[in-house]
């Protein structure tokens, strides 16, 4: 656990890192902050140190909850109710009920704990394929890479692909992680009997 914890760890400072080089390229030139999509910067006009500091506070925060799944967040192993599946797993851990799954949509969980640990862990793979992808796109523009500049003729706009893949990444991952819960979670179980 201490080594997935400090290899994600790792990866997540070198790609927030990598991502605020490539932005560093655009952002220092003349107009440059024009041009960034930030919504800090786009919205509420941040400049480098707001970005800087918005970005040490969410790492910071993202980093806190991962720590959190892998040192302090404990799996269920006694149950009221014998879940059949991930989701009813996953219902039981928030809402103690098998059939709420879906209100994690809508609505905060009970059990707090279970979400911040599961946030911990998703937002950390989310964060470091959405820093590499960002860090791609911008050295690429940048570079003026031929192969991207005839994607992005195709595409039109490569920031829905980004975010597409981004918004994937976070799905496919909270998935796998419940279905891993579920599968540790009937491993204890048998275990226990």
């Amino acid at each position: 656990m201490k080594l997935r914890f400090a290899l994600l760890t790792f990866l997540l400072l070198f790609s927030r890192t990598c991502d605020f080089y490539s932005t560093s390229l655009w952002f220092f030139q003349e107009n440059g902050k024009k041009g960034e999509m930030n919504p800090l910067t786009k919205i509420f006009g941040a400049g480098w140190s707001g970005l800087l500091i918005s970005n040490i506070i969410l790492i910071g925060i993202i980093i806190y909850c991962l720590y959190y799944f892998y040192f302090r967040y404990k799996r269920p192993a006694n149950l009221p109710i014998e879940p059949t599946n991930y989701k009813e797993l996953a219902s039981l851990q928030y809402y103690n009920s098998v059939d709420k799954f879906y209100q994690i949509l809508y609505k905060i969980p009970k059990n707090k704990k279970v979400l911040l640990a599961h946030i911990g862990f998703v937002l950390a793979i989310t964060t470091i394929i959405a820093s590499f992808l960002a860090t791609f796109h911008n050295l690429s523009q940048y570079y003026g890479f031929t192969f991207y500049n005839q994607f992005r003729k195709i595409v039109g706009r490569p920031l829905f692909v980004i975010y597409g893949l981004i918004v994937l990444t976070l799905i496919l991952t909270y998935r796998q992680l419940l279905k891993n819960e579920y599968s540790k979670y009937k491993t204890i179980r048998q275990r226990r009997a």
